[in-house]
């Protein structure tokens, strides 16, 4: 099979990037396309129509999966299926290129092997997952729905006072929340799953490299600490007598913060959000909802960090703490490094293999057997997560080339 045949057209890429990009695009540039907002769900809409236009039969399940499928050549097209996947969601004022890569960048690579005419060897499945970003709740919802791994009650559940949960979202879609028999699939059901993404990291621009293999992705856990105290008038009441809750919480994010820092350089801890009630100049908190995300390599690591936090917890009184989601670290599959790597080295592109410090889509399909990989691009100065996140063009199009090539390496493997 001549690879070198499958050609991405790096202009129709850069056009899907920028048209995908409209959707939510704030002044200064940035994104506010969060999961199932009306920005999302205009995006999705434009990129079913992608998928249609470029041959593939599109469907929609009941946690507002979008799943197009590419039938192969000639052979029995129940076998498994060689799945490329990311997101279309954003974080609040987030980049253009976080999810959007992965998606526009796989429906390319699809493209090219159509126009190759190169042998189909398996069904290949493009899936747009379900709020990665968890704005609703706990990240990685459409993923982990498909293999029945939700946390108890978690579509009912959502980040605060006022906002809706995933259920009341799907529910304004038209879904059905109470079966999602059209969502869930067997590992079995997949011969392998690959992701197109920016690193959100510096290291690929810093050495000069255009891709990166991913030999694996960083366990990450997410708590919710609720600090108690008693509200009260902030005129009348004396300071000596006051129980503020975000003076307490205060000093619980400084000693966690602390604490963290001195378990080494192989675990991080962000408190990026808080939530003070009732949240008025003229009234003493008398709650705070701070939210913690833990990640490490190792395992042992993060049982160790889990430990220590909690510590820094039980040291404080009327304060509770509420598991959000735990995810292991997982590795990538080692014959799907190879190919990648051997599809890097006949076209003459340099790559380097690394880790994944931030969590994907990928990371469920490994947890569950399924044979995982991921290919980097970089992004400019490392930058993500905000409006200055920006790709070099060719980098994309390098980035769709080595996805196309493995998944026709994966698919030529004999089972």
């Amino acid at each position: 099979m001549n690879l070198l045949a499958i050609k991405v057209q790096a202009d129709r890429l850069q056009k899907d990037l920028l048209n995908l990009a409209e959707y939510g695009q704030e002044p200064d540039g940035g994104m506010m396309r969060t999961a199932l907002s009306d920005a999302d769900l205009e995006a999705r809409r434009w990129f079913k129509s992608r998928m249609k236009e470029s041959g593939l039969h599109v469907r929609e399940d009941a946690a507002a999966n979008i799943i197009g499928r590419l039938d192969p050549t000639e052979g029995p097209t129940d076998a498994p299926c060689i799945a490329i996947g990311s997101h279309i969601d954003t974080v609040l004022h987030g980049g253009k290129f976080d999810g959007a890569l992965g998606i526009c960048g796989g429906l390319e690579a699809i493209r090219a092997i159509q126009e190759s005419g190169l042998f189909i060897p398996c069904p290949i499945e493009l899936f747009v997952f379900t709020d990665e970003e968890g704005g609703h709740f706990a990240g990685t919802f459409g993923s982990r729905a498909i293999f029945k791994m939700l946390v108890d009650n978690e579509i009912h559940r959502s980040k605060g006072s006022g906002l809706p949960s995933i259920a009341q979202d799907l529910k304004r879609m038209g879904k059905d929340i109470n079966s999602f028999d059209d969502v869930v699939r067997s590992p079995s059901e997949f011969r392998a799953f690959l992701e197109l993404h920016i690193e959100q990291g510096p290291v690929l621009e810093s050495i000069g490299v255009p891709i990166g293999i991913v030999e694996g992705i960083v366990a990450s856990e997410r708590y919710i600490i609720k600090v108690k105290g008693r509200a009260g008038h902030a005129g009348t009441t004396p300071m000596h007598l006051r129980d503020d809750a975000l003076v307490k919480a205060a000093r619980i994010i400084t000693s966690l913060n602390n604490t963290i820092i001195s378990i080494g350089s192989d675990f991080v801890g962000t408190m990026g959000q808080v939530v003070v009630k009732p949240g008025a100049f003229n009234i003493i908190p008398g709650s705070v909802n701070i939210f913690l995300e833990i990640r490490s390599f190792r395992e042992v690591i993060i049982t160790l960090g889990r430990e220590a936090v909690q510590g820094v917890i039980r040291s404080f009184d009327n304060v509770h703490v509420e598991p959000v989601v735990s995810k292991g670290c997982v590795a990538s599959d080692l014959a799907i490094m190879d190919m990648a790597e051997l599809s890097c080295r006949e076209r003459g592109i340099r790559f380097h293999r690394m880790g994944s410090a931030a969590g994907h889509d990928a990371r469920t399909f490994a947890q569950q057997g399924v044979p995982t990989g991921m290919i980097f691009i970089p992004c400019k100065e490392g930058r993500s997560h905000c409006p200055e996140e920006s790709i070099n063009w060719d980098d994309a199009a390098v980035g769709a080339q080595i996805l196309a090539d493995t998944v026709l390496r994966i698919g030529s493997e004999t089972k």
